[in-house]
């Protein structure tokens, strides 16, 4: 029989908490793609240029069995081998569509928050409890610009509880049962495997893990988890290597910072992760292409105080269940390496996962554990719950209000900029070669041989950006022997000793700039017999651009 605790906690039942659920992700995205589709006469936007960066790897593999930017070249520009994968079977079966993207990333938004009411059931959460935590959940990650986003993060949130949550109620079965053989489920190892491939970040979920076996002596399952969850990634490296290019994605390389190998270059780099990544937000002396840290690595710093926190506060009760402390450990563990050797931010998705699973399971130990705590250890714990609430949490509002206010503004930029660059180059230029720093949606819309300025999507460009040769001379060799008909780049981004070499035609500005590497994009003829044609292709296409944006000739 029901308590009254149990009627008023069990107000709603399971099936209305997931369509309010639901509603309450769809809401929001309803909006911010109404108010998008109004400013860009209906068609469907994206808020980053990475996406079509997945859509033309996946249209090139689908189509072409290329795996690169363009159908010619290869170029491992895309630190998901998973979702590049994924989308290029889709498009196969279903042509290239834009939406597609989208449509995966609702699929895997709805998988994941009806496996997490599951989960949440299992651990005793009555139903409006539930429907609260969920709530919290999806705002606070924040689940509907990770859909709207339409990139890889959404499904790296599924695979990362699936992975981190099972391995943890696993290893609490084995531990409470005194099991002396322990056998390692299927399940695991493919949450692992999926966990590797989604994002190269999976390895620092596997490495915890693995150390965590070691601990409890079974180094024998600590190799057959990490051995099976890396091989993929081992393949396609080797793959890599044989078509010219590094073991790991341009991405990945070019996003790391080297150690130099001497008493002082080592001190630099420690200094740089213990205490301008761990402990304090930097905004001065950042290269070109490098966002400027903000809200999400200072949410993603303050994790390093609620998880231990939470250990702290509730240990009496973790003792109970083993499981939830190796929850907060391997979330731990991954926020130190996430912030230590990956990125944050760049409209907020890099640290989704950690903060996705880290809301659930702080959560639930407060929910569980809450009152239960404050009537044993009194007015510390009630003071030390509000720090817990409001001091630390704090961050993490104000990252998805951020999130939420910026979104659109966002899919309008990528409109005004990438996307029209991309449609100037399909009219005039479809089969030629074209210079730029942002790949995506040019190399989606296009047809030739672009050249990546930035080294994403070309190995000569990102060796040369790691071999510290990345210099004038060299990118205007690099654009002269691909015969480049012009270039499309942020000025700041490339010295004058380069952009002089080459003529000037014209610049177009966008307003409201959140997204876009800079608000102004600058045409250049890299041989100046083809600039009169340039500008006369500009200004034609210049009747077709959105009125907000700022066209000068020069």
């Amino acid at each position: 029989m029901l308590t009254t605790r149990d009627k008023i906690t069990d107000f709603f039942s399971r099936q209305w908490i997931l369509l309010l659920v639901f509603a309450a992700v769809i809401l929001p995205i309803t909006a911010i793609e109404y108010s998008v589709l109004r400013q860009t006469k209906g068609i469907f936007m994206y808020p980053l240029d990475d996406v079509y960066i997945h859509m033309a790897l996946a249209k090139n593999l689908a189509f072409y069995h290329n795996w690169g930017i363009n159908r010619y070249d290869f170029a491992s520009a895309s630190s998901s081998i998973l979702y590049t994968l994924f989308l290029s079977g889709l498009f196969r079966l279903f042509c290239t569509q834009i939406i597609i993207p989208f449509i995966v990333n609702c699929v895997a938004g709805a998988v994941l928050l009806v496996i997490v009411q599951k989960w949440l059931r299992k651990q005793g959460i009555h139903n409006t409890p539930q429907l609260i935590l969920l709530l919290c959940i999806v705002f606070i990650s924040p689940v509907p610009i990770l859909l709207i986003c339409g990139m890889e993060h959404t499904l790296q949130c599924l695979f990362s509880f699936l992975f981190i949550f099972g391995f943890s109620d696993w290893l609490e079965s084995n531990l409470m049962e005194k099991k002396e053989k322990w056998r390692f489920p299927g399940s695991l190892i493919v949450y692992g495997v999926l966990v590797c491939l989604i994002r190269y970040e999976g390895l620092f979920l596997i490495g915890i893990a693995g150390l965590i076996l070691i601990f409890h002596r079974k180094v024998g399952m600590a190799f057959k988890l990490g051995c099976i969850s890396v091989l993929p990634l081992v393949i396609f490296g080797i793959y890599s290597i044989s078509k010219g290019s590094y073991f790991l994605p341009n991405s990945v390389l070019l996003k790391s910072e080297d150690a130099h190998l001497s008493f002082s270059g080592i001190i630099q780099y420690l200094d740089n992760i213990l205490v301008q990544r761990l402990t304090v937000v930097r905004t001065d002396n950042l290269s070109a292409g490098t966002p400027r840290p903000g809200i999400s690595l200072l949410a993603t710093q303050r994790l390093l105080i609620i998880l231990p926190l939470s250990w702290f506060l509730f240990r009496k009760f973790i003792r109970e269940r083993m499981a939830y402390g190796y929850i907060l450990a391997i979330l731990t563990g991954c926020t130190l390496l996430q912030l230590a050797f990956a990125s944050t931010g760049w409209l907020y998705r890099y640290e989704a996962y950690l903060i996705f699973c880290s809301v659930t399971m702080v959560g639930v130990l407060i929910y569980k554990y809450g009152a239960l705590m404050i009537k044993q250890d009194g007015i510390i714990a009630c003071l030390l719950m509000v720090v817990l609430f409001f001091g630390l949490l704090f961050p993490f509002v104000l990252r998805s209000s951020a999130a939420f206010s910026k979104t659109s503004t966002a899919c309008i930029n990528i409109y005004q900029q990438q996307y029209q660059m991309g449609l100037f180059l399909h009219r005039y230029y479809d089969q030629e070669v074209i210079a730029v720093n942002d790949i995506g949606a040019v190399s989606y819309l296009t047809a030739g041989r672009d050249l990546d300025l930035w080294g994403l999507g070309n190995i000569q460009v990102a060796r040369s950006r790691k071999n510290k040769y990345y210099t004038p001379d060299f990118l205007d060799s690099l654009c002269k022997a691909s015969h480049a008909k012009l270039a499309i780049v942020y000025q700041t981004w490339f010295s004058d000793s380069l952009l002089n070499r080459w003529t000037k035609v014209a610049s177009w500005q966008i307003q409201n700039n959140v997204i876009c590497g800079e608000d102004r994009v600058y045409f250049f003829a890299v041989d100046g017999i083809d600039a009169p044609v340039l500008k006369k292709n500009l200004r034609k296409f210049e009747r077709t651009l959105p009125a907000s944006v700022s066209v000068r000739y020069y």
